[in-house]
């Protein structure tokens, strides 16, 4: 869902899978690509057959295309995010130049700015397109996110093994223009990858990655290559890759795929180190900085990759979720309220419904906006119950529980202002007389709220009361 309700609860998710990954890991082999090792031939020969998710909208796109529509910007660690861009459009092939990349001076905390004034000063060291963590990010414009189709390139390397000559892996770059997992993984951007591990020019296994897991792998025996390509099925929304159909556990959120539409990748196939943007070293996308919700980095020269050799087996898919996902809060935490402050007026809502008005619903709206900043778990989730019912079906947790998780990142501030926010009605978009949408920007508070932080909320008039149901 679009409002509120799934843009606070990924958060929390966010939160869930960082104290997840606190754990102690196993030690990860990295390698990187040998531009000078491996053919197109055989990229073409173990090119997979991606299945993309039945009602996939956001579908494959040419990387070159989503450049050109993007423009270039600086990130400032979150200080400054009305500062103009560096290039709009932005123009791939300075983007990954050597001689000539794009630059932008590195920011300084406690110089004097000039304008911007909410920007901070810029010191004498200057970044450049092609250094990792340069602070360079595309943003597109909305419009590119239902991708091309089925017809956009895929990219491939080739990786040696760090100490067996006799192996080597292909691994193939599949870009999409947005990811969209329910529960903490929506951003510009999504570069997903697979490898097919060879022996001797033979192969032998398949290499899945994961959202921010280790890679998996299949042996090839198991995977019933058609023609000698073996089939990636694409989760729907996230793109996440999997050797089967149906559920699979990302962290906490799950991914779901299906037989939708076929992608021949070998019939579009081109070296990653050919691209116009080769080594462009930034993000593909705004960064958030919140877990989850940041632009990725794409393949560049010298990337390291973990785990394309990888042994550890897939496992098959998860059952269909009946209940929410054990790792997730079932109980309130005793220090959570679930009740206002005895100071403060109830705004819980009356037996006698709301006006089936414009002023109806915004009131129904700044009423579910002053419950999400008192930490009223009742309120939150009879406001936005149907689309709290349309998340658990998906299988995310259900709204008392992911929201007692999602209070906690919510800071003090945003509470606060939140407990008095109102809705401009001139910003509020009238879709049908029963049904409005609400954006971040209508949202008046003493802290400005942008759209991945709130999002956008449809208000519809069930049962003689106003709901959000997206």
């Amino acid at each position: 869902m679009r409002g509120r309700m799934r843009a606070l609860a990924g958060v929390a998710v966010s939160l869930s899978v960082a104290l997840v990954a606190c754990g102690p890991e196993k030690e990860k082999e990295y390698t990187g690509a040998e531009p000078s090792q491996g053919t197109a031939a055989d990229a073409a020969r173990f090119a997979p057959l991606v299945r993309l998710a039945k009602g996939e909208t956001l579908e494959p796109m040419d990387a070159t295309h989503f450049i050109e529509r993007s423009a270039l910007r600086f990130d400032h660690d979150g200080m400054c995010r009305d500062e103009g861009p560096v290039a709009d459009p932005a123009d791939p092939r300075r983007l990954g130049s050597a001689e000539n990349p794009y630059q932008h001076a590195d920011i300084e905390p406690g110089k004097a700015s000039s304008k911007p004034v909410s920007c901070p000063g810029h010191g004498e060291r200057w970044r450049t397109s092609t250094e990792p963590d340069g602070g360079f990010y595309l943003a597109p414009p909305k419009e590119v996110r239902e991708g091309e189709g089925t017809g956009a390139p895929v990219y491939w390397e080739y990786h040696k093994h760090k100490t067996d000559p006799a192996r080597g892996a292909y691994v193939y770059w599949f870009f999409y223009a947005y990811n969209n997992l329910l529960g903490g993984n929506r951003h510009e951007g999504d570069w997903e990858r697979v490898a097919v591990q060879l022996r001797d020019g033979k192969p032998e296994a398949m290499t899945f990655a994961k959202h921010g897991g280790d890679p998996c792998s299949v042996k090839w025996s198991d995977l019933d290559p058609q023609g000698g390509h073996p089939t990636v099925y694409s989760a729907r929304g996230s793109h996440g890759s999997y050797p089967t159909t149906g559920y699979h556990r990302a962290k906490i959120a799950l991914d779901r795929t299906s037989k939708g539409a076929e992608w021949h990748t070998w019939d579009n196939i081109r070296p990653v180190k050919g691209e116009p943007w080769w080594g462009y070293a930034g993000w593909w996308g705004s960064q958030q900085h919140v877990n989850g919700f940041n632009g990725p980095i794409g393949p560049y020269p010298k990337r390291l990759l973990p785990g394309i050799f990888t042994s550890d087996s897939c496992g098959p898919a998860d059952e269909k979720p009946t209940s929410p996902p054990q790792d997730q809060p079932t109980e309130q935490p005793s220090d959570q309220p679930t009740e206002q402050p005895s100071d403060q007026p109830s705004e819980r809502p009356s037996d006698q419904g709301a006006p089936r008005t414009k002023e109806g619903a915004i009131r129904r709206y700044e009423e579910y906006l002053h419950a999400v900043g008192r930490e009223d778990i009742k309120t939150v989730c009879d406001v936005g119950g149907p689309a709290a019912k349309k998340a658990e079906d998906e299988g995310f947790g259900p709204c008392t529980s992911t929201f007692l998780v999602t209070f906690q990142m919510i800071s003090p501030t945003q509470k606060k202002a939140l407990q008095t926010a109102t809705v401009d009605p001139r910003k509020v978009v009238v879709r049908t007389p029963d049904k409005f949408d609400i954006p971040a920007a209508a949202v008046r508070a003493s802290v400005t709220f942008s759209e991945s932080e709130i999002g956008t909320s449809t208000l519809e008039y069930l049962k003689d009361n106003w709901y959000i149901t997206d």
